[in-house]
């Protein structure tokens, strides 16, 4: 045991220290500690002072132990007390239990200075000081990581400069092949672009065997296209190097020709050189004769499993085909394939949706008959079909005498948008005719018989109409030499939009009444007549809800924009003015529209009604005018450059026409030269159709020198005069604009071409 007061001379010492130290003796037993080591270590003093180290630090389950018998620690202090001198380890790893007992260990590494201290009697005693160097070791750690990737990467830039200058060395060897497959793959870039885009096979041939073929740096090529109906494939080829001449033939499906028999066969044919091609088959010795090629190529143009036709190249100089450039062909001829299936698929899409849509407006136009035409009233009846695949509905209007002579007026809407709505509008248009023959009622008397019969006669439709009577009691009033006379005009209405009245003096007004029932709900409702006097110059718009709902827009703001639109147009004769509100339509619309517009003519000075009668905007003040007059269009100027889209559909060009002539009219153009325009209109949208396979921009600019036409479509490709053709402007179209314009021309625009045409208006 130590002398007692030397160990408290060395407590004592230990206490005013500063640094984290502990007095050990020879068995490790701690004899007295700084309070810096136990700040350092988290314990108490009386948790360490009598303990031997391994108790109060006990080593890590996961790490080498370090102060029991033969660890670093013990083995320094055996150092120093058998030297006589310190030993110093300068790092050993011992992990410690924070908090203490808690099983839980923090890394920790330290630096301990074990000094042995000189005592009385035969005690030995040893200072251990202790640094936690631990964060000093997790620096170097970190640059020595950092140090190794900066290593690593200075071998890795130098492998990877060593990899470039022999890849720069292979470049050097290849340059000129791969900047020419550079070249062929960005024109094969652009060429898939415009394939994507192409809208008939027409154009899409001409891209292949011309811009296509000379991506690939072939010398000719063609495409050949299978008829299975007729058998035949029809086969367009082209020769590079004779400015891209090209030669259209058809020819039967069993003809021994490569490019006819990949399109039969789903199996490429590759002639590397003459010797091979008059082995293949002895038809190649006149197409060797004839094409200067030595190499050819033919690939079937397959796309889900359906052979489409054939893509066929050729070389003038003997070739032998790699793999990569087998490869090129085949996704060349995949890009086709796709392309002229999506083609196909459009075109016979086209032609059944135009056929179905020829044949159900046929069968809706045949069953609008052309109103009545009493002598005191003019009559104008309009259909436009919906822009959409139905292109048919319910809608329908009619006009017939009854047999004490009085004109019953009728617009109507059954509820449905397909053939099924058109077939029960013939139903409810018939049977309204039986019930107002026999009946000889009003109208809302009428409308009632009608509720009963399509009950009794179980015709299963909903249908909203209006139906108007107007009635033959004139009434005369002798101003002057002026006869005045007035009608009666009762109508109903069973739950359909408002007529619209257009007063002489051209205000517009609806003609709201108490809502009533749709016809087919409730047989047994009454309903209501309701009466006016219609004088002379007075016009009465009937109108499907077609004309006035638009997308966005509530029916309030409809009927509004119709009645001012209506009162705007007052001026225009009635037809043109029932087709300047269908003009006015959008090219989406989703509904189709009928009208029925009735205007009062006015009566002579014997007073009768005049056979022919001029509409308030053609009769003149000065009766010495009169002829003169009666050439020229409304005076009042409106806008000098307006704008038309028009949808490629049946009743485009009649819209187009109808624009054009109500804008030339309104600008005050005599007769003669609206109708010039008008007639060239026609010819350069309808070639907008046929040749340009998009919808038509339509473009009018008035100018007091001249008028402007330009008409817009998707097709770059400028209109050609041929011989023998007299189709649109391929033929007649020309000749008619040579003959009737001041000048006509065309331009390239981004979207395609414009053609143009200018007409100087007479004087």
């Amino acid at each position: 045991m130590a002398d007692e007061h030397a160990v408290l001379d060395y407590r004592a010492v230990l206490a005013a220290v500063p640094l984290p130290c502990w007095l050990l003796d020879e068995q490790l037993v701690v004899v007295a500690v700084s309070d810096a080591l136990l700040a350092l270590t988290g314990r108490s003093r009386d948790q360490l002072v009598g303990r031997p180290v391994a108790d109060s630090f006990p080593t890590n389950p996961d790490q080498p132990g370090v102060v029991g018998p033969g660890g670093p620690l013990t083995d320094s202090v055996a150092r120093a007390l058998h030297s006589g001198a310190t030993h110093v380890v300068p790092r050993m790893r011992h992990d410690i239990e924070l908090p203490a007992d808690s099983g839980t260990f923090v890394e920790r590494w330290w630096s301990v200075t074990n000094s042995p201290l000189e005592d009385t009697k035969d005690t030995r005693l040893v200072l251990s000081t202790v640094a936690d160097v631990t964060a000093t070791v997790h620096d170097e750690e970190r640059r020595r990581v950092h140090e190794r990737r900066e290593v690593e990467l200075l071998e890795h830039a130098q492998r990877l400069e060593s990899d470039l200058v022999v890849q720069q060395r292979e470049m050097a060897v290849l340059s000129a092949a791969e900047a020419q497959v550079g070249r062929r793959l960005q024109g094969l870039a652009f060429v898939a672009l415009e394939l994507a885009a192409a809208d008939s096979v027409e154009e899409l041939t001409d891209l292949i065997v011309v811009r296509g073929v000379a991506a690939m740096g072939c010398d000719g090529g063609g495409v050949a296209v299978r008829d299975d109906q007729d058998q035949v494939v029809r086969l367009t080829i082209t020769d590079t190097r004779r400015e891209g001449q090209r030669l259209r033939q058809e020819m039967p499906t069993s003809t021994r020709l490569p490019s006819v028999v990949a399109a039969v066969v789903p199996e490429p044919i590759y002639l590397g050189n003459r010797d091979e091609g008059l082995a293949w088959g002895e038809e190649m010795q006149l197409v060797y004769a004839t094409s200067g090629c030595d190499a050819w190529a033919s690939l079937p143009l397959l796309a889900e499993g359906r052979l489409l036709g054939s893509l066929t190249v050729s070389w003038v100089e003997p070739r032998a085909f790699t793999l990569d450039e087998k490869e090129l062909l085949a996704a060349f001829a995949a890009q086709c394939a796709q392309a002229l299936q999506r083609i196909q698929a459009r075109q016979a899409e086209r032609e059944a949706t135009m056929s179905s849509r020829l044949l159900s407006e046929s069968l809706q136009r045949s069953l609008l008959t052309d109103p009545a035409q009493p002598a005191h009233l003019q009559l104008v009846a309009r259909y436009l079909p919906a822009a959409r695949e139905a292109y048919v509905g319910g809608d329908w209007y009619d006009s017939f005498a009854l047999p004490d002579g009085d004109t019953m007026l009728v617009i109507g809407d059954v509820a449905g948008h397909d053939r099924l709505a058109t077939a029960s509008m013939a139903q409810v248009r018939g049977v309204l005719r039986g019930v107002a023959h026999s009946l000889d009622g009003s109208p809302a008397e009428v409308l009632t018989g009608l509720d009963h019969a399509l009950r009794d006669l179980d015709v299963d439709a909903l249908a909203t109409a209006v139906l108007a009577r107007v009635e033959r009691d004139l009434q005369a009033e002798v101003e002057g030499d002026r006869t005045t006379v007035t009608r009666s005009l009762r109508w109903s209405n069973a739950g359909h939009p408002p007529p619209i009245l257009l007063t002489a003096d051209g205000q517009g007004e609806l003609l709201v009444s108490e809502p009533e029932l749709l016809l087919g709900l409730l047989p047994g409702t009454a309903r209501t007549d309701h009466r006016l006097v219609m004088e002379p110059g007075m016009t009465l718009l009937l109108y499907t809800d077609g004309l006035v709902e638009r997308r966005g827009e509530s029916l309030t703001q409809g009927l509004e924009w119709l009645r001012h639109r209506v009162q705007a147009l007052a001026n225009l004769p009635l037809g043109s003015l029932c087709d300047a509100l269908l003009g006015e339509l959008p090219t989406d619309a989703e509904d189709d529209v009928a009208l029925l517009a009735i205007r009062c003519n006015p009566v002579d000075d014997s007073g009768e009604l005049p056979t022919f009668v001029r509409s308030a905007v053609d009769a003149p003040d000065d009766r010495a005018d009169r002829a003169d007059s009666e050439l020229r269009a409304p005076t009042p100027a409106r806008r000098s450059d307006v704008s038309l889209v028009l949808p490629p559909d049946v009743g485009a060009v009649r819209r187009a026409r109808s624009f054009v002539q109500q804008h030339c009219r309104q600008a005050g153009y005599l007769i003669a030269t609206t109708e010039t325009v008008v007639l060239l209109t026609s010819e350069t949208v309808t070639n907008a159709f046929i040749h340009g396979r998009s919808e038509a921009r339509l473009r009018l600019i008035m100018r007091t020198d001249r008028i402007r036409v330009e008409v817009g479509d998707d097709n770059s490709r400028h209109p050609l005069r041929a011989e023998r053709q007299d189709d649109a402007l391929d033929g007649r179209g020309l000749d008619i604009l040579d003959l009737l314009s001041t000048s006509w021309g065309v331009s390239d625009d981004v979207a395609g071409k414009v053609v143009w045409f200018e007409v100087a208006p007479e004087q």
